[in-house]
């Protein structure tokens, strides 16, 4: 008698293993940097004093819904406004879709559910969403809550296509962008419901009918009407988005700021292999793959949506805009590797799975650690307001003229009145101006988004007499503030 793995022996074992890895992963440093600016603008509408008003602030922000929203106003009554508590919301919807990505994966194709949770517990893009108060994270469940209940159709009997419709809704409601994942659940049907699938797809087409139904309100009153000025850098169809979409959106643009996955990272080339091998092992054995080659048609097309509606409002292309579609990705990448494990454990014997899970692991622990020591990345607002509380200067610029937000908010949580910030104009286009701007007697505070802290400027400062006052000049990232004085 050949004895059993422990696998085999504790079913649970895996997935408990992989659940906590992902939990692990997203509570490193939760609550040990400040809100940024799209995270107070959620956490200022959990401080409404009725939903009502919170789902009035959801509707200003560009593109939101306001599920998440409303999640933040119970969260600030019961939590409080501290970055943990806030923050651990996220990490609670992240957990569970971790449990929904294995339970459904298993549900599609033995093996294939620990592999598609462990790709999707390892991600810096996932684990990145899942340590913010936005509502990336909460969408994501929903997507995987939606495929879960459709592979489960014949277990739900009546009750199938109702509890469908409310899951299909309540994604719509946190991101728009959750319909992406709904011809990937359709097709899943199409391949898997033998026998019933008129009747199974015909009930799925009814819950999607009646989830546009539902959101249509919000549709049409608030995200259709939404125009924005093109942006320097709107989305496009070109090679950068092409290689992006390839490194499963884990290889930011090649940039001096906040360089957080580079190309001397593996993760990237790991995941662009799997989506390669995951194509051709697809168009190899059409008849018998026809599941995953539909897969990655969808995938393909629900990116190309998001650019082209990108390109319609002129916004940036963002990889947060498709977090959805890592459904998609671990699933399909999930097939290629149980392929790989059996094709290894042949040779190899038993060990086979765990040395190439340990594998996967190795590949991405740069990209992990490279998210996690970048604080310069993170928003440090709740520190530059507390040297304004002290200092009192009576002179205030800030670049970009929109986060003094983020540093009012701080100070309101201190007890100190919002001052009277002046936008500073870039130093390239209005030099004279600024000079004579700078000018002015009193102690005087300048507050740079790191990214704007470019040469051009830093001369004209330090020509009015400023110099760093904290943390450093050469700090790099989109949220981390550098800040100027002059006595």
């Amino acid at each position: 008698m050949i004895p059993r793995s422990s696998a085999a022996r504790h079913p649970l074992l895996k997935p408990l293993a992989v659940i906590l890895l992902g939990f692990a992963l997203r509570t490193v440093n939760l609550g040990a940097f400040d809100f940024w600016f799209d995270e107070v603008g959620q956490v200022l509408a959990g401080r409404s004093s009725s939903p009502v008003e919170a789902i009035q602030v959801a509707a200003a922000h560009l593109g939101a819904a306001p599920l998440d929203y409303l999640v933040t106003w119970a969260g600030v009554r019961i939590l409080g406004e501290s970055e943990f508590g806030l923050r651990w919301i996220t990490v609670c919807w992240a957990t569970l879709t971790l449990a929904l990505m294995y339970a459904t994966g298993e549900r599609i194709q033995r093996g294939i559910g620990a592999w598609a949770a462990l790709l999707a517990a390892l991600s810096p893009l996932a684990t990145r969403y899942a340590q913010e108060v936005r509502f990336y994270a909460l969408s994501l469940m929903l997507c995987a809550l939606v495929l879960w209940i459709g592979v489960r159709w014949q277990a739900w009997g009546r009750g199938w296509s109702v509890a469908m419709a409310a899951c299909m809704t309540l994604g719509l409601y946190a991101h728009a962008y959750t319909a992406l994942v709904w011809p990937f659940v359709g097709w899943v049907l199409i391949v898997l419901a033998e026998g019933a699938r008129r009747r199974v797809l015909a009930q799925f087409i009814l819950a999607a009918a009646f989830a546009l139904l539902c959101f249509s309100p919000w549709l049409f009153g608030e995200l259709l009407t939404e125009r924005l000025p093109i942006f320097a850098d709107a989305a496009g169809f070109n090679l950068e988005t092409a290689r992006r979409v390839l490194a499963g959106w884990e290889m930011p643009n090649f940039s001096p700021v906040a360089p957080r996955n580079t190309a001397d990272q593996p993760l990237p080339y790991l995941i662009g292999g799997l989506h390669l091998a995951a194509l051709l092992g697809a168009v190899r054995r059409v008849r018998t793959t026809s599941l995953w080659l539909g897969t990655l048609v969808i995938y393909g097309l629900a990116t190309l949506m998001v650019v082209v509606n990108d390109m319609r409002v002129g916004y940036f292309f963002a990889p947060r805009q498709i977090l959805n579609l890592l459904l998609l990705r671990a699933m399909f990448g999930g097939w290629v590797l149980r392929q790989l494990a059996e094709l290894a454990q042949r040779r190899l014997g038993r060990p086979a799975g765990l040395i190439l899970a340990s594998v996967v692991l190795v590949l991405s622990i740069p990209s992990l650690l490279a998210y996690y020591s970048n604080w310069r990345d993170k928003s440090n607002a709740g520190q530059v307001a507390a040297l304004i509380a002290e200092w009192k200067p009576q002179h205030l610029w800030i670049a970009p003229a929109y986060d003094q937000l983020t540093i009012n908010y701080y100070l309101e949580r201190r007890g100190y009145p919002p001052p009277a910030w002046h936008s500073l104009p870039n130093a390239q286009d209005a030099a004279p101006t600024l000079r004579e701007a700078l000018r002015a007697d009193g102690l005087a505070l300048v507050a740079l988004q790191a990214a704007y802290v470019e040469p051009e400027l830093l001369l004209v400062l330090r020509e009015a007499g400023f110099i760093v006052a904290w943390p450093e000049a050469g700090v790099t990232g989109n949220e981390h503030f550098v800040v100027f004085a002059r006595r």
